[in-house]
């Protein structure tokens, strides 16, 4: 178990961005400073073998580039709000829009673009924090964010703490992009969702209401079925977003639960997501497209990965009907969300 830190650059402004590895057992994963953002993490395949399972930059022009988020920690509120406004004890607040009329994952520079300060708290621990100042994004009060990254043997741990000075909302998350194959294309990893229900959206990707049965729809991921089996089906969820971009409506239960697995058909690793939160984001990277500064210096596309992103549902801040998920002066946001890995041999 350790952690080592290295350069890793400057941004365009001039600040200077750290890279931390942290090892433990066979399992290895980098974070940056800059977007609190997991750039690789390493994990031994059915034969022993090291697989990078995330995609990423080789750089931090390519971090700052980022319009799919690829790793980042998304924040203040991951996800889309609608007409860039949301309520907050029945007043009307105005956001900054930064998807056409939408906000989308905290504003035109969210947590994703924000750098970190990073301290090394534990075997295999990295803790960041970032403070938003009163208005960023156009979100109301001074939010302190902790991050905390743990690795283990198997499992990847993110636990996000903030505490705000108004009432606000809050909904971290992790924009991974797996590819458990360790690249190509992952319509044929294998998918499991504990949820009989899921968020359809609009053109523009805004909930047309919480949740509908996931029966008899390409929604269904009850049964382990492969990403790319239904993703082309005749079915108008799927034409509004170009594949699966959705919210899953996981199945009730109470604190940390697993809400889906994900199985690499040619490396035989699997993982599981565990959350607190009650959904997740599915996203098949229906609109990825990159340039060359990748890890590998092969250009990114279509569909070569999956997000997994937990998440209170998008556009709960306009919905007080779908719970209250206001943080308050006082409280504390705490919610972890795991990314556990094993090689299952069939025996």
């Amino acid at each position: 178990m350790a952690v080592q830190k290295l350069p890793f650059g400057a941004t365009s402004d001039g600040q200077m961005v750290d890279k931390y590895i942290l090892t433990c057992g066979n399992m290895e994963a980098e974070i940056i400073t800059f977007g609190a953002t997991v750039t690789a993490l390493r994990v031994p395949d059915q034969n022993g073998e090291p697989v990078d399972v995330v995609l990423g930059y080789r750089n931090v022009a390519g971090y700052e580039r980022n319009e799919g988020f690829v790793g980042a920690l998304v924040g203040r509120y991951a996800n889309r709000i609608a007409d860039a406004s949301c309520l907050i004890d029945g007043e009307r607040v105005a956001l900054e829009p930064s998807e056409g009329p939408k906000s989308l994952h905290g504003g035109v520079k969210g947590f994703s673009y924000r750098v970190f300060d990073a301290e090394v708290t534990g075997d295999s621990q990295l803790t960041l924090t970032y403070t938003a100042a009163d208005g960023e994004g156009g979100f109301p009060g001074t939010l302190t964010l902790r991050a905390t990254y743990t690795l283990t043997e198997n499992t990847l741990r993110l636990r996000y703490e903030a505490v705000c000075d108004k009432t606000t909302y809050c909904n971290i998350t992790n924009h991974s992009y797996f590819n458990l194959n360790g690249g190509g294309d992952a319509m044929g990893h294998r998918l499991w969702v504990a949820a009989h229900h899921y968020t359809p959206v609009w053109e523009d990707c805004i909930p047309l209401c919480m949740a509908e049965s996931v029966e008899g729809t390409p929604f269904d991921f009850t049964i382990e079925k492969t990403l790319g089996r239904d993703i082309g089906a005749d079915c108008v969820q799927l034409k509004n977003t170009g594949g699966y971009d959705h919210n899953f409506v996981l199945d009730p239960a109470q604190g940390l639960r697993l809400a889906a697995r994900l199985t690499g058909e040619k490396s035989g690793i699997v993982m599981e997501t565990w959350t607190e939160k009650p959904g997740v984001q599915v996203y098949a990277a229906n609109f990825l497209q990159t340039d060359d500064q990748t890890k590998t210096g092969v250009p990114y596309g279509k569909r070569q990965a999956v997000c997994l992103e937990t998440q209170f549902f998008p556009d709960s801040p306009n919905h007080p009907e779908w719970g209250d998920i206001l943080l308050r002066p006082g409280k504390r946001y705490d919610y972890t969300t795991e990314y556990r890995f094993s090689t299952p041999r069939e025996g």
